[in-house]
C-alpha cells in the first residue's frame, strides 16, 4: 500500500516537474532569442555609423584644396627615382664600405 501510494506520488510529481523544466527552458530560449535580436540591431547600427564616418573622412579629403600651398614634400624610396640600370649596378663606395666594416667591428668588440 504504501508502495503504491509512494509510486503514485511520484508519478504525479515527474510531470509537474518536467513541466516547470520545460518552462524554464522555453524562457531561456525567448530570452536567448530576445539578446540575439538586441546585439544583431546594435551590430548593424555600428556599421552604419562607420560607414557614414568614412564617408565623412572620405568627402573631407577629396574636398581639401592644396592650391595656396607653395610646396608639397612627401617621402619618396631612392629606388623610384633610378633607372633600371644604376638600381642593378649600384654599389656602394669604397668610403662607405669601410665606414660600415669599422661600425660592424665595433659593435662586435661592444659585446
Amino acid at each position: 500500500m504504501r508502495t503504491t501510494i509512494l509510486s503514485l506520488v511520484v508519478a504525479m510529481m515527474i510531470p509537474m516537474v518536467s513541466s516547470a523544466k520545460v518552462d524554464g527552458f522555453n524562457e531561456m530560449i525567448s530570452e536567448n532569442n530576445q539578446s540575439q535580436q538586441q546585439l544583431h540591431t546594435d551590430l548593424k547600427n555600428q556599421v552604419e555609423e562607420t560607414r557614414v564616418a568614412q564617408r565623412i573622412k572620405k568627402e573631407v579629403l577629396d574636398v581639401a584644396d592644396y592650391t595656396d600651398v607653395s610646396q608639397v614634400n612627401t617621402p619618396t624610396k631612392k629606388s623610384l627615382t633610378m633607372f633600371q640600370k644604376e638600381a642593378m649596378e649600384y654599389r656602394p663606395s669604397e668610403a662607405q664600405q669601410m665606414k660600415r666594416l669599422a661600425n660592424e667591428i665595433k659593435a662586435s668588440d661592444a659585446f
